[in-house]
């Protein structure tokens, strides 16, 4: 079975070329403007958060003329919906460049989509102008939110449609996907015709090869299907994700068929652990959910595996027994996730399959914990696919627990949310969804609601449901005819208490959204509910904002804080806690209170989740020390016994780079007394040993002491090596005291911004600088700023392009490399850094080749292909 909305994460943008299209008519000068043409080309590097500043930086140059200023701002709007700045994006195609620019519409259509307005997005796809350079794009990508929104015929007219292009690569494309729709659906007759209009390639064998194994999975030649299914996992092959999904459920499929069930758990299980952020893993939790027993053991294996991928320890829930109703729809803040070892995409799948599981326990309690599941599913990830699923799965455990009322008020919230598109769910299960609700309406005698949920569920594309739905409708629409009855019921349906719980789930979604109603929605929600359960998680949320978002209100935080009873908080709410607690401690400096607050959390719960990340926490005040080894004694004997000798200076210097190295306490105490008798000797060596000096002394912790000296050697103006290394060890003790002082952060950048101004700045040196601060920028949590000082090595747009050609430098300039793939491939942007391994490859430099195997190692672990 299909599961709409199965690729959104990657809709939209995933099918356009790496560049947009030629504006219609050339526009002369653009080769001139560099950061423009920086911008492209950061575009098809697939860097798109980069190309918004250059564009913004080509957008500010005086005197640009209006054709000019219009493409950049039309590449800037391209650029800000790439990187998923969709508000931003609008906010560009409003102006008034853009009124009447033939495409408008396409940028208009994916910034929408990126938005999550889907329906949105396809009628301004429709709107294009047919004569428009956009138009293959548009109508692939129409085709492809339809198919993955669930309009599955729409997708295939629009398919077709595409079929029909002039332009051989869209035909390609729209061709090869209708073959895979069809594959999918078991429409193998017309699968056939339209591979066999295929060209003859690679891809065509493969499909060919897909088509026999479903043959034999449907004519029950399981033999043949596992085997043919197989080769396709045999070796280093690349599949498009929905063969490779055709492939990977067609042979598990067989494999179940066969009766070889437990190689087809183990199957889809192993690909899971291997392939988490893989956009396919939601057919093979169905599979494997529906093998499952029931009722459930909790000692089942598969119901262990999905509570470690889901990371929920079995005493996650508390005992809702005692203080809550039966269905009651509890909404715990999330855990912290920045230490967690499970994919977050897999995480959320495991999460939501680990409740539905859960429900199906035969144990006291299963219902309960099982709601609490779901709500802490729908906290941690709202934006999430399942997120409406997840709501339905609610409204059937009130109806398990005889709660018909609360049902009907929750299955009612999804219809509206899906209504306003706030959230998207698949066809079937809102047919599901209103069937339910139009019964559970019905006894109710709220006609007018029966009448909209069973017009809902009699567009299902099961028989019996939409038969049973009609039936119900025209019964519905006679029984609705009287008005004054209608109303009646309609001011009977209140329910107080379920509004005041939507309230507050609303209002933590909101917070941990960063959403910049959330202040005001907490706010509301204590000031009208000050002694709702509820209440506890609103004032932690409430607290943390205050102490992490503008403006900052340390007072409020504080207040908020101190009004919590710790002493009654579950495990979960005391991580908020103890986490809301460090961080308005960090917001006033009040280091001793951060390192108490973390104390009280370890002894209460020496093994949570969490204790790794607060251990980070307490280590950023941690300093290091080091030891002394025999050459330093024997350099620091030979300075004590000669203390004329004109070698003096040199011997304590040696020697003070001795225990350097040696590195132990003593040996690096010793080094910062030997490093300061060269000092008071004075002479040839003072400066450089005043530069390593600052080394021990950063590297013993004496931070303060290293800035204060080479404070008082450094000067701005001189360009010599020796300076540019005092500035380097400068920025250096002030990044270092940026964890207790997150502005020295700022200081060191505005050190390194200086020396880049330097003219004619060896090449080795301003790869360097570029290396170091983009360290400091990710140590200020700036991964976008750190990422544009990396690309700018690896791009070498820090060269000058009209200076003499100089000798490539390698050591910084694959370490800018390295730490750009491992920023994009941190922030899930593998094509990014696909791309980027391969340009710092095509240099051919000493480690082209490791590069070379990187870039194939991403695209074989992600299937990333060339289109």
């Amino acid at each position: 079975m299909r599961i709409a909305a199965l690729f959104l994460a990657t809709l939209i943008l995933t099918p356009l070329a790496s560049a947009a299209p030629t504006a219609p008519a050339a526009i002369t000068g653009m080769e001139a403007i560099t950061p423009y043409q920086q911008g492209v080309q950061a575009l098809s590097d697939h860097l798109p958060d980069l190309a918004v500043t250059r564009f913004e930086e080509a957008y500010k140059i005086p005197k640009l003329t209006t054709e000019q200023n219009r493409e950049i701002l039309y590449r800037l709007s391209e650029a800000q919906v790439r990187a998923n700045q969709p508000e931003k994006a609008l906010d560009t195609l409003n102006h008034k460049f853009f009124n009447d620019h033939p495409e408008k519409e396409f940028w208009l259509a994916q910034a929408l989509a990126a938005q999550g307005k889907y329906i949105e997005a396809i009628e301004h796809f429709k709107k294009l102008d047919p004569k428009s350079d956009y138009t293959n794009e548009a109508t692939l990508s129409l085709a492809s939110l339809q198919l993955d929104l669930g309009f599955r015929d729409e997708a295939i007219v629009n398919y077709l449609k595409s079929t029909q292009s002039k332009d051989e690569v869209t035909k390609l494309k729209a061709t090869t996907t209708l073959a895979e729709i069809y594959l999918e659906s078991g429409d193998l007759k017309k699968a056939k015709v339209t591979i066999e209009s295929i060209p003859s390639g690679s891809k065509t064998g493969i499909l060919k090869t897909v088509l026999d194994a479903q043959f034999a999975l449907t004519s029950k030649d399981y033999p043949a299907a596992i085997e043919k299914f197989s080769t396709f996992f045999n070796g280093e092959q690349k599949l498009h994700p929905r063969l490779y999904q055709i492939a990977l459920i067609g042979l598990a499929d067989a494999r179940h068929a066969a009766g070889q069930t437990q190689e087809a758990v183990l199957g889809l299980i192993d690909f899971i652990s291997t392939h988490q952020d893989s956009p396919i893993l939601l057919p093979a939790f169905e599979r494997l959910s529906a093998w499952a027993t029931v009722p459930m053991l909790i000692t089942d294996p598969f119901y262990i595996q999905l509570r470690k991928w889901a990371e929920r320890e079995q005493e996650s829930a508390p005992d809702f027994g005692i203080n809550f109703g039966s269905d009651f729809i509890v909404s715990p803040l999330p855990p912290a996730m920045a230490l967690n070892t499970t994919n977050p995409y897999l995480r959320a799948i495991a999460h939501y399959y680990y409740a539905i599981h859960t429900a199906q326990l035969d144990i006291a309690g299963s219902l309960t914990k099982a709601q609490f599941e779901l709500s802490a599913f729908r906290i941690t990830y709202p934006q999430h696919a399942l997120f409406g699923a997840s709501i339905f799965e609610s409204s059937k455990i009130q109806l398990k627990h005889k709660k018909r009322l609360g049902a009907l008020y929750t299955l009612q919230s999804l219809a509206d949310l899906a209504r306003v598109n706030e959230i998207t769910l698949a066809p079937e299960a809102q047919s599901q969804a209103g069937f339910i609700a139009g019964i559970l309406s019905v006894e109710q005698d709220n006609y007018s609601d029966a009448l909209k949920a069973f017009e809902l569920a009699a567009r299902s594309n099961n028989t019996h449901l939409a038969r049973a739905a009609k039936i119900n409708l025209g019964l519905s629409a006679l029984r609705s005819a009287d008005l004054a009855a209608f109303d009646a019921q309609q001011r009977k349906i209140t329910n107080k208490e379920l509004a005041t719980e939507l309230s507050i789930e609303r209002a933590l979604w909101l917070a941990h959204q960063k959403h910049p109603e959330a202040r005001e929605a907490l706010n509301s929600f204590l000031l009208k509910n000050p002694k709702n359960p509820r209440a506890v998680d609103a004032r932690i949320a409430l607290a943390s904002i205050c102490a992490t978002q503008p403006p900052l209100d340390s007072l409020l935080s504080k207040a908020l804080i101190d009004s919590v009873d710790s002493s009654n908080l579950s495990e979960a709410q005391f991580t908020d806690y103890t986490r809301t607690s460090y961080l308005l401690a960090e917001l006033q400096q009040d280091w001793p209170a951060a390192i108490e607050a973390l104390d009280t959390y370890f002894k209460k719960f020496p093994s949570n989740v969490s204790t790794s990340e607060f251990k980070m926490r307490k280590g950023l005040a941690l300093y290091r020390n080091g030891e002394h080894n025999k050459s330093r004694q024997l350099l620091g004997k030979i300075a004590l016994e000669n203390p004329e000798s004109p070698l003096t200076s040199f011997c304590h210097y040696y020697a003070g780079m001795a225990a350097r190295l040696e590195g132990t306490p003593q040996a690096l105490k010793e080094s910062v007394d030997l490093f300061e008798n060269v000092l008071k000797i004075k002479g040839a060596l003072v400066l450089e040993a005043r530069i390593q000096q600052a080394r021990v002394l950063l590297d013993i912790n004496r931070t303060e002491e290293a800035k204060i000296s080479l404070n008082t050697v450094y000067k701005t103006a001189s360009t010599s090596a020796q300076q540019r290394e005092i500035g380097i060890l400068l920025a250096t003790a002030l990044h270092t005291q940026g964890a207790e002082d997150p502005g020295q952060y700022t200081k060191a950048i505005a050190i390194y911004d200086q020396l880049l101004t330097h003219k004619k700045l060896p090449l080795a040196w301003n790869n360097q600088i570029h290396y170091m601060k983009g360290q400091t920028l990710e140590s200020m949590q700036k991964d976008k700023l750190a990422l544009d000082s990396y690309y700018q090595v690896v791009n070498k747009e820090n060269i000058d392009p009209n200076a003499p050609e100089i000798q490539q430098e390698w050591k910084w300039f694959y370490q800018c490399g390295f730490k750009a793939i491992a920023l994009l491939e941190k922030n899930k942007k593998y094509r990014a850094a696909v791309a980027i391994a391969k340009k710092v490859a095509s240099y051919g430099g000493p480690e082209s080749e490791s590069y070379l195997k990187r870039a194939r190692a991403l695209e074989m672990q992600h299937m990333i292909w060339e289109e």
